[in-house]
């Protein structure tokens, strides 16, 4: 393995990938979690993207597996992390995702993620005013709503009347990186996504990130460990594209099937009126 390069061989192919470590940013998922994972980078960028003050919170958690039973699917944040007072106690949870694909399901996958989050929160025989406040934060390069805005932030309205708030306590917001011009010099979030989509940190915040970042690409456990992660997926994708196959397959020997019967059956009737 040459410095700062790794190889990875698909799964029963000799194909081999070879990815730069040198040319990986935070933008990376698998790099993005290592570094939003430390709570002195966490902490500033939630305050600058919500606009709050946090007192504290539990050390953030990188892929995150959560789910509600065997039988339902399991989600994994990118970032988890919690906000807590002065004596410990939990205000608020945060589920940080950077998502530099449009997938066309983000605004349903907030919405499944909040849910398997209230049911892990709220514990047999808990009343329901114990859940707390949550936030799904999306970091995406592209405007996915069409709207030229360098933010957006959800939470539920009357239709009637926006001025009447359900106030459920959970908000949904994404932020476009590739929008940060749009944002105010003074706006505490600008900085932040100026360096997500150009890799420039000229601020304290992103210098520490990028410090990070630099160090996690040259740290030689980290490449093993993104390599065997590279693996992992590529077997993965290898196996969901084998049950593909597979449905396909026994769905177009259903239709051959039901059209020899129908062959069978056109042929039979032909014999019939032919007699007649």
């Amino acid at each position: 393995m040459s410095e700062n390069k790794i190889t990875t061989e698909t799964n029963n192919t000799n194909e081999v990938k070879t990815i730069d470590f040198s040319k990986l940013s935070i933008t990376d998922r698998f790099i993005f979690p290592l570094v939003m994972s430390h709570k002195e980078i966490a902490k500033p960028f939630i305050e600058a993207a919500l606009g709050i003050k946090i007192y504290d919170l539990r050390d953030p958690e990188q892929e995150k597996t959560e789910q509600v039973s065997v039988f339902g699917k399991s989600v994994r944040y990118d970032v988890f992390t919690q906000q807590i007072d002065e004596n410990g106690e939990v205000i608020r949870s945060f589920d940080i995702e950077m998502q530099v694909v449009d997938t066309k399901e983000l605004p349903k996958r907030a919405r499944y993620y909040q849910s398997i989050r209230d049911v892990n929160e709220l514990r047999k025989g808990c009343l329901y005013g114990g859940l707390k406040d949550q936030y799904v934060l999306f970091i995406c390069p592209d405007d996915i709503f069409k709207a030229g805005l360098p933010i957006y932030s959800f939470q539920n309205f009357a239709v009637e009347n926006k001025n009447i708030a359900l106030n459920d306590r959970t908000f949904k917001n994404y932020y476009i990186f590739k929008e940060y011009k749009k944002l105010p010099d003074t706006h505490p979030l600008k900085k932040y996504l100026k360096y997500f989509a150009t890799n420039a940190a000229d601020s304290v915040e992103t210098k520490e990130i990028d410090s990070k970042v630099e160090w996690y690409k040259t740290d030689g456990l980290t490449q093993e460990r993104y390599m065997t992660w590279e693996q992992e997926i590529q077997l993965a994708a290898a196996a969901a594209e084998e049950k593909e196959r597979k449905r396909n397959e026994k769905v177009i020997a259903e239709k051959d099937q039901a059209l020899a019967e129908l062959t069978r059956e056109i042929a039979e009737l032909k014999a019939k009126l032919a007699v007649k």
